[in-house]
């Protein structure tokens, strides 16, 4: 008989969807409480949660509007005073497509401040007025979702503590990379304070001390290695495009191309075959022929890239037909040298802000885009007082289709 109280499980929770751009995988790790938490996942989970053993899994597809309900009455007419952000933040101004948190808007029935759901803006008005639909972002999409049980645990006994909704965590983000009814969102690409940065020297001065740490935790580095070996090639010429002291390639019959601006880490990044300095802000251009490599990876790094749309040309350029491209970031960067509008940004909505860049370059198609959020931090990362969780993954990939 299973003793319910003592019984925690290790679980992964997944969601496959497709918008009108790309196609989307969302994933997130949870430890859940049997006792405290089962009850509050959906119906059709709890057995699971509760009953099932290492290595099973469910699988639920949802119509549209099922797992997350649309409410018409959640589609909000306001005027362009009801759009209040704080005050450290009255630079924001509203964009269409672009999301929000409620608790920035004011005279809305059911919002309150402070609330951290996304709003989304679906219209503005020459004056200002605009529409605010506060529906869950994935409300409008069919969602193929799957639990499965990773390992099981026993509990230690507890007096007090919390319960965790672990579906209302995944669920805040995803839907948030996609574009409103396939209308471009508005990133401001075309504007060049979007790409303006607090700190406007030479990125040959910022970088020109080596750092020779890796850029996200340990955790994250091998689930981005995990993800690069289930969807790279298996051998071939590989760009690492904006390198430095640590790649996150698999192993495999590749030969390694390390394109970036630190010599010193280049060298010591043991990974790479051959090693170029170049700081691709001053001149996006890259220094091979045409169709030249298999794949091309940019890693942590394209939050710094302030002419992107030249950089993606060079990508496709030396990029095979059929080669894959991946852009992956997490939730750490520079604060002087990131773009501005990155800061701006919800973290999912970053997915969309790379995806409108790749759809402005002619011949990169079959999008798609990649989010894995919830493990644990290293207990011996330097971070992990302050953070607990491991660094989140988000990746928009593709390829050359001609």
């Amino acid at each position: 008989m299973i003793d319910y109280i003592k019984r925690g499980v290790e679980l992964i929770l997944r969601i496959e969807w497709e918008s009108k751009l790309a196609k989307h995988v969302d994933e997130y790790f949870c430890k859940v409480n049997v006792w405290r938490e089962c009850d509050l996942f959906p119906e059709e989970l709890r057995g699971l949660v509760r009953d099932g053993a290492v290595g099973e899994s469910i699988k639920v597809n949802y119509q549209a509007g099922k797992l997350l309900p649309f409410n018409k009455e959640k589609v909000f007419e306001c005027k362009a005073w009801q759009f209040s952000p704080p005050d450290k933040l009255k630079h924001i101004k509203l964009r269409k497509g672009r999301f929000y948190p409620l608790g920035y808007f004011r005279g809305i029935p059911g919002i309150y401040a402070g609330n951290p759901y996304p709003g989304r803006i679906l219209a503005i008005e020459n004056n200002g007025d605009f529409i605010l639909d506060a529906n869950h972002p994935l409300s409008y999409y069919d969602l193929k979702f799957e639990a499965k049980i990773l390992n099981i645990f026993e509990k230690t006994s507890e007096l007090g503590g919390r319960c965790k909704d672990h579906m209302e965590i995944f669920l805040l983000g995803p839907g948030m990379q996609a574009r409103y009814y396939n209308e471009p969102t508005d990133f401001g690409i075309d504007e060049r304070e979007a790409f303006l940065r607090e700190d406007e020297s030479p990125d040959t001065i910022f970088y020109a001390e080596p750092r020779l740490i890796g850029h996200i935790d340990r955790v994250c580095h091998e689930n981005l290695v995990r993800f690069y070996a289930q969807n790279l090639p298996k051998s071939g010429r590989i760009l690492d495009l904006m390198s430095s002291y640590e790649s996150h390639l698999p192993s495999g019959e590749y030969e390694i191309w390390g394109l970036g601006i630190n010599e010193i880490e280049l060298r010591e990044n043991l990974q790479l075959n051959e090693r170029i300095v170049k700081d691709l802000n001053a001149e996006p251009s890259l220094p091979f022929k045409d169709e030249f490599f298999d794949a091309i990876v940019c890693d942590l790094s394209i939050e710094y890239v302030i002419k992107p749309l030249e950089l993606l040309k060079e990508v496709k350029r030396v990029l095979k037909k059929g080669g894959k491209f991946f852009f992956s970031f997490s939730n750490r960067y520079f604060p002087s040298k990131v773009i501005r509008s990155w800061i701006d940004m919800h973290e999912f909505e970053r997915m969309g802000f790379v995806l409108e860049l790749l759809t402005r370059t002619e011949g990169l198609g079959n999008l798609k885009t990649y989010s894995l959020r919830g493990y644990t931090r290293p207990i011996d990362d330097k971070w992990s007082i302050a953070c607990n969780l491991s660094d989140p993954l988000y990746v928009v990939y593709g390829e050359r289709v001609s």
